[in-house]
């Protein structure tokens, strides 16, 4: 989990979105196979998860669909928050570097996993499964929350480049989508993200 924005041409889009405001969550499972029989180097490390990617835009703004294009533009109610969720399913795939030493007992080698540093380098590909915009204001003192629930135009797929380094369980953990987040949008935004990894093993 931690916080998500877009880029565009190079530039983070923190004029558009919450720069604190928009975060990420992921969660899911993994397994680890060491590659080399007598090293504790080496693993591939892979598994399935649920990617939930949330930006915030500013200055009271709001996704609306103009045909091919999804545009941020100002709401005529004033908003307590704006919100756009994307929830994906996706496979991650890692090759880890982990340098927890062998452990030596009664004359036979022990190879444990997440005892020391390790990092890790890959990717990840998945399937869009909800897009959805959700609202709240307030009106003649009443609360309202709106979820709005469509495609926005966003990409069916994701693919992208991740990676993490860090301590036993805990890492920093860094995440790029290759492809925008809308189709055909004259400007191209990709998402990306930055924050902690847990892994319980």
């Amino acid at each position: 989990m931690g916080l998500n924005n877009m880029l565009a041409d190079g530039k983070l889009q923190d004029s558009n979105y919450s720069f604190i405001g928009s975060h990420f969550y992921e969660w899911g499972f993994t397994y680890n196979s060491r590659l080399m029989k007598n090293d504790n180097l080496l693993h591939a490390k892979y598994g399935l998860s649920l990617m939930y990617n949330n930006i915030r835009p500013t200055n009271n703004r709001t996704f609306v669909v103009n045909g091919d294009q999804t545009n941020l533009e100002v709401n005529s109610i004033h908003l307590t928050e704006s919100r756009f969720r994307n929830v994906y399913l996706a496979v991650p795939v890692h090759l880890e570097f982990d340098f927890t030493k062998p452990i030596e007992k009664d004359g036979k080698t022990y190879f444990k996993t997440h005892r020391s540093f390790r990092f890790g380098v890959g990717g990840y590909a998945g399937i869009n499964v909800k897009s959805k915009q959700i609202l709240k204001f307030e009106e003649d003192d009443l609360k309202y929350k709106t979820r709005i629930k469509g495609d926005y135009n966003v990409n069916n797929f994701i693919y992208g480049l991740s990676s993490y380094i860090g301590y036993r369980d805990v890492s920093l953990y860094f995440k790029y989508d290759l492809n925008p987040l809308f189709q055909d949008n004259l400007v191209k935004e990709n998402n990306i993200s930055l924050g902690l990894r847990l892994d319980l093993n």
